[in-house]
């Protein structure tokens, strides 16, 4: 079962490619592994994405690490982001630098280790101080967004002309898309803010403070929370990118 998830997830990387398009993949395994996990992910996988993005098939790949489990949580959780190019199909099946072997033997360890693992595709709908093939800063805060259909138009030009002033809060950069492979009223999240930070302790201190509104700032916040709820949050630390 696992192996055909793991192959079903593949497929879904390397045929979303289209323009504008980040392919998210996220992976649990037990906090025993976690070690063995993130050096098996950089000596193979690492290597096998590099090599795409130096044939021109992968703008970028990055790994990530969600640092805000819940307390006594007995798994960490990784977050893949996959960005393909929308003029070629990669392919991770085949290496001129690891043996076949190699890449066997790493899948298989790879299946032992995951607990379980999940994806989202997302449409980047706006990003300033990054692009898909820069390098990403050190640390990242992801908001998931609840939005009703209804809302959706006014909400995605809030965040955008709201993204603009990244820099002012303190961010090193700043992005904002939306889910694309699920759809509907059931589920708790139809978009995601991304908000970029050089390291931990500038989250830290953006969560620290808090400043006086004005009432014109009061206003526009108020307008914020009408449009959408922010459903969850992951603060995460990068492991690995390959550009």
């Amino acid at each position: 079962m696992k192996k055909t998830l793991y192959i079903f997830i593949l497929s879904a990387i390397l045929n979303y490619t289209y323009s504008q398009t980040a392919y998210m993949h996220y992976v649990t395994v037990k906090n025993s592994d976690v070690r063995e996990h993130i050096e098996a992910e950089k000596n193979v996988h690492a290597k096998l994405h590099k090599e795409q993005i130096d044939k021109g098939n992968k703008l970028g790949w990055d790994m990530w690490r969600i640092s805000n489990n819940s307390y006594g949580e007995p798994t960490t959780t990784f977050l893949y982001v996959h960005f393909n190019n929308p003029n070629a199909n990669p392919d991770t099946q085949n290496s001129s630098i690891l043996s076949d072997h190699e890449i066997k033997t790493h899948r298989k360890g790879y299946q032992n280790r995951v607990v379980k693992e999940g994806s989202l595709i997302l449409g980047v709908k706006a990003s300033y101080g990054i692009k898909a093939g820069d390098m990403p800063p050190k640390n990242l805060v992801i908001n998931y967004m609840n939005v009703d259909f209804l809302n959706n138009y006014e909400y995605e030009e809030m965040e955008k002309e709201a993204g603009k002033s990244y820099k002012q809060n303190g961010r090193a950069a700043w992005g904002f898309g939306k889910i694309l492979n699920r759809f509907g009223s059931s589920h708790n999240a139809q978009y995601l803010t991304f908000d970029f930070y050089n390291s931990m302790d500038e989250i830290m201190e953006a969560r620290m403070t808090t400043n006086k509104l004005s009432k014109t700032q009061m206003t526009t916040l108020k307008q914020y929370e009408n449009l959408r709820t922010i459903y969850n949050t992951h603060i995460l630390t990068l492991v690995a990118a390959e550009r």
